[in-house]
């Protein structure tokens, strides 16, 4: 199974703190046996990012967080379940990350016991897809 990570970011600049939190979520997944995992905190992926963004800038008919949110929602597209942190409900574009999982069907698994218990799938126990860092 392949999982995307979605938390809050929030910041221009990506802080330590921030990176480190989406790492260790990332390593946690790696050490459960999934076999990919996607972290949009990752350095290759904000390279990714800020090269494509700047290329396209002056075509761009958006503004770069709207460009960065699609392409996160692209790269999400080809994964099986999204792992939230439990931060997400914080971040307008992990919000928005949450909605797409939702109507695309994706597996959700969490870090907080209590979003597990809420957004469970009724076939589902809370422990089945709470997965705490």
């Amino acid at each position: 199974m392949k999982v995307y990570i979605s938390g809050k970011i929030g910041e221009e600049v990506i802080s330590e703190a921030t990176r480190q939190k989406f790492a260790k979520a990332e390593e946690m997944l790696r050490a459960k046996g999934y076999d990919e995992v996607f972290n949009p905190a990752s350095d290759e992926w904000q390279e990714f990012l800020s090269m494509n963004w700047s290329a396209a800038y002056p075509l761009a008919v958006m503004d770069k967080y709207t460009y960065i949110l699609l392409k996160d929602l692209q790269k999400m597209a080809k994964f099986d379940a999204v792992y939230f942190l439990e931060d997400w409900d914080n971040s307008p574009g992990a919000g928005t990350e949450h909605s797409f999982a939702m109507a695309t069907g994706k597996k959700l698994l969490w870090q907080r016991l209590e979003d597990a218990q809420v957004f469970r799938n009724d076939n589902e126990t809370a422990e089945d897809v709470w997965l705490p860092l």
